[in-house]
Parts: C-alpha cells; sequence; structure tokens
C-alpha cells in the first residue's frame, strides 16, 4: 500500500504545488496590473476625478473614487478666490493713490503704460509656474526624489524671461505712450489735496519725451530690479500653496490659480512704486547706475540658464514659452495705453481696472489649468470642436468642464460686487473715495457678465486648441488668456465709465 500510494501522494504533492505556482503568479500579475492601473489614482484619487464631476455614485455605484461637485470646487476655491480679490483690491487702490498723488507718473507717463504688462508678465510666469507644479502633482511627480532641485530650476528659467520679457515691455511701452499734452498734466493735478497742489502746480511741466533715453533706463532698471525680487518671493509662495493643497488632498487648480495673479499685481505695484521712489534720485543724477542694472541683469540671463540646463523640461519650456510672453506683453501694453488715457480722464479707473482684469483672468485661469490638468493626465477631451466652438452649445453642455464653466461664469458677479463694495469702504477709509453711485454698480455689473463670459469660452478654445497642436497649454495658453483678460478688461472699464459719464455723469472726471 505505501508503495502503491507513494506515486499517488508524490503526484498530488506535484499537482499542489502546480496550483500555488499558478494562484502566485496569477497574484503577482493581478498586483502588478494594480499598481499600473492605480498609479495615478493612488497619488492624484481626488484630482483625476476633478475634471469627471458628472461621474457619480448613482451612474456607477462601483466608482472607486469620489469626484470633485461643484460644491467642492465652490468650497475649495472660494477662500482662494476672496484673497485674490483683496490683493486685487490693495493693488487697485495702491495706483489710483499713485495716479492722485505722486508726481512720478506725471514726469515719466510711461509708467502707467507700462504696468498692464508687467503686471501680466509676472501674472503669466506665477500662473504657469504654479500651472507646471499642480499637473506635477497630479502626475504623482511630488513623490519622486529631487522634487526641490525642479522646483528651483523651474524658479530659475522664471527669472531669466522675467528679465528678458522686462526689457522687451518696456521697449514696445514706449510705442504705446500717448502724446504729452501740457494740459493733461495740469488736469491731473487738479485730483490733488490742496496740500500738494501748490507745489505740483507751480512745477507743472510738460511730461518727458516719451523717447527720452533716462526714461527707459529709469523704468527699465526699476522693472527689473521688482520682477526679481518678486520672482523670489512668488515663486517660494506659490509651491507652497500647491504642496499644501496637494498634501491635504485638495485640487491645486482650484486653489493656486486665483491666488497667483492677484498676489503678483499687488506686489508688482507695491515694489514699483518704491523701487522707482528710491532710484529717481540716482537716476536724474546720472545715467550711470541705472544702466549698470541693465547691464548686471542682462549678464545674469545666462547664469539662470546654466542653473536650470540640467532640466530636461525647463529650458526647452523657456525657449517655447519665450514668443508667448513677448506676444503677450505686446497685447497687454495696448491695455496700458488704454489705461493711461481712462486714468487721466477718470482718477478712479485705476482701482477698478486690477479688479476687473484681475479676478477675470483668475478665473479663466482656473478653467484653463483644470482643462490643461485634465487633458494632460488622460491624453483625450470629451469636447470636440463642434461643441467647443458654439458658446451656447459649449456652456449647456453637461460635461463636467462646462458645468465648471458654468460656476466660474454665475458666481463671478456675486464676487465682483463684494469686492467693489470693499473697495469703496477701503477708499473711504484711507481717504481716496471712489465711485459709489447706484447706476455704476449695474452697468459694472454687465460689464463683468460679459468679460467673463468671453474669457471663459476663449479659455477654453485656446487651451484646447494648444493641447492639439502638440503644445503645453500651461506655458501658452495662460499668458494669452490673461494678456487679453487686461486689454478686454480695459477697453470694456472705459466703455463703463465713458458711457456713465455722458448718460449720468455719476462718475468723478478731471476737469480742466
Amino acid at each position: 500500500m505505501s508503495e502503491s500510494d507513494s506515486p499517488e501522494r508524490s503526484s498530488a504533492e506535484v499537482s499542489e504545488q502546480t496550483t500555488q505556482l499558478e494562484e502566485a503568479s496569477d497574484s503577482k500579475n493581478e498586483k502588478e496590473l494594480t499598481e499600473q492601473k492605480s498609479y495615478l489614482e493612488l497619488h492624484t484619487p481626488q484630482i483625476l476625478a476633478s475634471m469627471e464631476a458628472v461621474v457619480t455614485t448613482e451612474n456607477d455605484p462601483s466608482a472607486e473614487y469620489v469626484p470633485d461637485t461643484m460644491c467642492q470646487i465652490f468650497g475649495q476655491s472660494v477662500v482662494p478666490f476672496f484673497l485674490g480679490g483683496c490683493g486685487s483690491i490693495a493693488a487697485g487702490l495702491l495706483l489710483t493713490y499713485a495716479n492722485k498723488r505722486l508726481q512720478l507718473l506725471r514726469e515719466v507717463p510711461e509708467f502707467l503704460v507700462l504696468m498692464p504688462p508687467l503686471q501680466g508678465l509676472r501674472g503669466n510666469l506665477d500662473m504657469t509656474f504654479s500651472a507646471r507644479m499642480s499637473t506635477l502633482a497630479h502626475v504623482g511627480a511630488f513623490d519622486e526624489p529631487g522634487l526641490a532641485a525642479r522646483v528651483w530650476r523651474n524658479a530659475a528659467v522664471a527669472q531669466a524671461l522675467s528679465i528678458f520679457v522686462c526689457i522687451i515691455a518696456n521697449l514696445i511701452a514706449l510705442v504705446y505712450v500717448p502724446e504729452n499734452d501740457p494740459q493733461v498734466s495740469i488736469v491731473s493735478n487738479s485730483t490733488l489735496s490742496p496740500n500738494l497742489t501748490t507745489t505740483a502746480t507751480a512745477s507743472a511741466t510738460p511730461p518727458s519725451d516719451p523717447s527720452d533715453l533716462s526714461s527707459f533706463l529709469f523704468l527699465t532698471s526699476s522693472s527689473i530690479i521688482s520682477m526679481a525680487v518678486n520672482c523670489a518671493l512668488c515663486t517660494l509662495l506659490l509651491f507652497t500653496v500647491v504642496y499644501c493643497a496637494w498634501r491635504r488632498k485638495c485640487n491645486p487648480d482650484n486653489v493656486v490659480a486665483p491666488l497667483g495673479a492677484s498676489i503678483s499685481d499687488l506686489l508688482t505695484i507695491g515694489s514699483m512704486l518704491l523701487i522707482c521712489y528710491l532710484l529717481r534720485p540716482y537716476s536724474e543724477f546720472h545715467n550711470i547706475i541705472p544702466l549698470c542694472v541693465i547691464v548686471l541683469a542682462i549678464s545674469s540671463v545666462p547664469v539662470w540658464i546654466f542653473l536650470a540646463w540640467n532640466d530636461d523640461a525647463a529650458v526647452p519650456t523657456a525657449r517655447q514659452q519665450c514668443i508667448t510672453l513677448i506676444v503677450a506683453a505686446t497685447i497687454s501694453c495696448g491695455a496700458g495705453a488704454v489705461q493711461s488715457i481712462g486714468a487721466l480722464r477718470y482718477p478712479n479707473y485705476p482701482a477698478y481696472q486690477t479688479l476687473i482684469s484681475g479676478l477675470t483672468g483668475n478665473r479663466g485661469a482656473v478653467l484653463a489649468s483644470r482643462i490643461s490638468s485634465y487633458l494632460e493626465v488622460n491624453q483625450k477631451s470629451d469636447l470636440d470642436w463642434s461643441e467647443r466652438i458654439w458658446p451656447l452649445n459649449y456652456f449647456l453642455s453637461k460635461d463636467a468642464e462646462a458645468k465648471t464653466a458654468w460656476l466660474l461664469l454665475w458666481t463671478a458677479i456675486p464676487f465682483q460686487l463684494l469686492f467693489v463694495g470693499l473697495s469703496s469702504l477701503a477708499s473711504y477709509v484711507i481717504d481716496e473715495p471712489v465711485e459709489f453711485a447706484p447706476a455704476f454698480f449695474v452697468v459694472y455689473s454687465l460689464v463683468v457678465l460679459v468679460q467673463q463670459c468671453l474669457i471663459l469660452y476663449l479659455a477654453q478654445l485656446l487651451v484646447f486648441a494648444v493641447w492639439q497642436l502638440g503644445f503645453n497649454p500651461d506655458i501658452h495658453a495662460i499668458p494669452m488668456l490673461t494678456s487679453a483678460a487686461d486689454v478686454c478688461g480695459c477697453g470694456l472699464l472705459f466703455i463703463c465709465f465713458y458711457s456713465l459719464d455722458r448718460l449720468f455723469g455719476c462718475v468723478k472726471v478731471n476737469e480742466a
């Protein structure tokens, strides 16, 4: 029995071992497939779901993730939008104060023309940086080693780009500066406080020639220093926001985009005024100091590029983005020309320019960043050209992307009116009252609705077109979008002030 049972027992053992090996192999293969499938899901479960809000547990009870609903998107972005709005309020009031009180803006008329492209440049670099950081978070790169070096190399590229585009923007601003009228300088003095009017009127002389080399050197050197300081501060701040949002399982696209442009607007205006104030006496004494600043800045560009050279994506990104930023700066200079004309006639115009352009651009950047991240992760779009090209078809679509655009559109007016009200209250506190007529609020609301609709529609078209052409929407679409928001905002706001002035006479006007 033992001899006859031995072959059977041996055969059974071999069969059992074979079964165990097959089960182990199946388990291993299943584990590998699970790891491959869940690479993105494990790192960014909420982020992958955020653009698929239409997939609910009702439609798919077995879904492995909980999607971002409209309430979640609103809840994650409401605080950043509020903080960004407060930054826009502060930036607008600061620029309005400078327009009314500072002799600098009459001595150097290029200042107002230069501010929108500088604000746009800093905002573009900040939002592009934050969008790229958000995309890295989406694909799980924050879990990989060498993250700090990667962030540092991207910051170095931003520094090099800011120096280069600063010089280009200053050259373009010379072309856009309107012809100087001595009467305009005297008219603007009427907005000064009584104790400053006498001094300003006594020294009222025609502003400097737009082609004056000293003005160009002065503004270029001031803007380069301002951009360098802002780049260091904003890069650190925005990366911290993206990283904290990622650690807390929030979608960084909902959080960081509203903060980028508004913070950079405030820092750009504040630092430009401060540096211009500090550098002006030296530039009037001799042009050698601004010239040295410009030469040192240009000499530092190769150093920044060298520091970023080992990054496979940073330097190619800089080459691709350079032309885009120059085009965006050119467009924003057009907004600066409109702003300079509006500020000369309507002293409170700058207070609302940063609000309408900044907040609208922020919402467009949120949508653009979310669409870009979705396309980067999924490599496909749920909407084709036939659904995107017609505005009604797009906004009435049931896709999650369109629902997000709808949410951003209809929450724009309440947010804008809230911030306009806060701006009005703050202006009275600092004794620089702005517009407070009911007709202004009504017309301003209509302008916001029109502009926000245009920017959101343009955002989805730009991102989808750039992605289909094989380029990165983070570095091409967002700069063009914010520049379009600047031009559209400045133009519509000027129409708003002009219409209210002609029809109701309820806005403050500089009178000769």
